[in-house]
């Protein structure tokens, strides 16, 4: 965690002068939020907390995390791709953290990612993961094929993160720690532990 973070600022001479003294106007009460300050509800327990936040830190390194991103922008970037797509997103829906939008055989679709039970879930599954990525790995080898290759944009990816994917492909994040390589090179490995 990085210490506080400072400002610098610029004071004019002209900013010096005093304000008149005299009678001052009484403050205006603050006005209530007609909107709460983010969209995501509060957590439950220190264990949701916890899944959530270990499931940003991966997104993060995933390439296929969009953040905030609307629907129709979503299935406008899916809808030329490949059958299963797909890419998370921030949902728009207040009690959601995130959505999975996906090219189906109908077109692009959207799910929402439930957390509930101490796992992750989509809507209207019986399934639930103790990991995001869990979940995103179960529905790529399900029979279904709903999900086949994640989509990460038009950029090229660099050399580090495919290395990483095939590594982890290779031996899995278990193995890991048994590698003859460097303690940096094992900890830019766990930072995204997965071969999606």
């Amino acid at each position: 965690m990085s210490g506080p973070r400072f400002r610098m600022v610029q004071h004019n001479d002209s900013d010096h002068t005093v304000a008149p003294q005299g009678p001052s106007k009484p403050a205006e009460p603050p006005k209530p939020c007609s909107e709460p300050p983010t969209h995501f509800h509060p957590f439950r327990d220190q264990q949701e907390c916890d899944l959530i936040t270990q499931a940003v830190n991966y997104l993060n390194h995933s390439g296929f995390y969009w953040g905030p991103m609307e629907a129709d922008e979503a299935h406008a970037r899916l809808a030329e791709l490949p059958l299963g797509t797909f890419l998370i997103r921030d949902s728009m829906q207040a009690n959601v953290f995130f959505t999975l939008s996906y090219r189906a055989p109908e077109g692009p679709t959207s799910v929402r990612v439930l957390l509930k039970g101490g796992g992750f879930s989509l809507a209207g599954s019986k399934h639930t993961f103790s990991c995001l990525f869990h979940l995103i790995g179960y529905y790529i080898a399900s029979p279904k094929k709903s999900l086949s290759m994640p989509y990460r944009g038009d950029a090229p990816q660099s050399l580090q993160e495919l290395a990483r994917r095939a590594v982890m492909q290779s031996y899995g994040k278990d193995s890991i720690h048994q590698l003859p390589v460097s303690k940096k090179l094992k900890e830019f490995l766990l930072l995204y532990p997965f071969s999606i």
